[in-house]
């Protein structure tokens, strides 16, 4: 590629370092570019530039998908545009806006029983320890050691799960994790509600092989049978 000497125009060897006329230094042939390599690269860049606009142009919006959300009775709800969307099948997710409530999935609910039945199984094995150093006898060989822990248990499970829950919404375990029950209808729930569901609710749903426990995982409002017969729902507390 023919060189000119940027000072005084005159031609010089491609690897000349200095002008033979003006003797001034020439630039370094990595910073000289022929203008005939430049042109096809800014062509290319437009060309592309140009189909990008127009694919833009042409593409069509994306579909809106329109969501429904049921209400707290389980029934259908209407979309965004009016139309009525099909009740859900299945429970929704942890966290899901159900009304006015975000909802405490299962796995939240089955970690605030665990706490619950491991405060249980603590407080059981300190009655039974407490028991026998005091009597000086084993809880097995004396019933009314074997009464007194039991009803000490029973007391404890009553004052957890029907006064502290009747007058908070949240047993032990619940207020851990930060869940609490609720009425439906958005009453606050009550120690007349805690005894059914907790001392009614409860049985029956181990009795049938913890299906009334399981339900939820179905249920459009994720309610097992206690909370279907106490009217209640388990929500993130506030």
């Amino acid at each position: 590629m023919t060189r000119f000497c940027p000072y005084c125009g005159t031609t010089i060897r491609e690897r000349a370092r200095f002008c033979p006329k003006c003797g001034k230094s020439t630039p370094p042939r990595r910073q000289t570019v022929a203008l005939e390599e430049v042109a096809p690269l800014q062509k290319a860049t437009a060309e592309l530039v140009e189909k990008m606009n127009r694919a833009a142009v042409a593409s069509e919006p994306l579909p809106v998908v329109e969501r429904s959300t049921p209400d707290l009775n389980g029934k259908k709800a209407a979309s965004g545009n009016g139309a009525i969307a099909v009740n859900r099948q299945l429970a929704p997710p942890t966290h899901a806006f159900i009304g006015a409530y975000e909802q405490a999935g299962f796995g939240l609910r089955y970690g605030a029983w665990m706490f619950d039945f491991l405060i249980t199984l603590i407080a059981l094995m300190t009655f039974t320890f407490a028991v026998t150093a005091i009597g000086n006898q084993s809880v097995m060989d004396s019933n009314r050691n074997l009464f007194l822990v039991s009803g000490l248990t029973i007391l404890l499970f009553v004052l957890n799960f029907v006064v502290l829950a009747g007058r908070t919404g949240q047993s032990a375990g619940m207020k851990i994790l930060g869940i609490q029950i609720t009425h439906t209808d958005g009453k606050p729930f009550t120690i007349k509600s805690a005894l059914l569901r907790h001392l009614v609710g409860y049985p029956l749903s181990v009795a049938a092989l913890f299906l009334g426990f399981l339900w939820m995982l179905w249920d459009p409002q994720q309610q097992g049978w206690h909370d279907k017969l106490a009217k209640t729902i388990v929500v993130m507390s506030r």
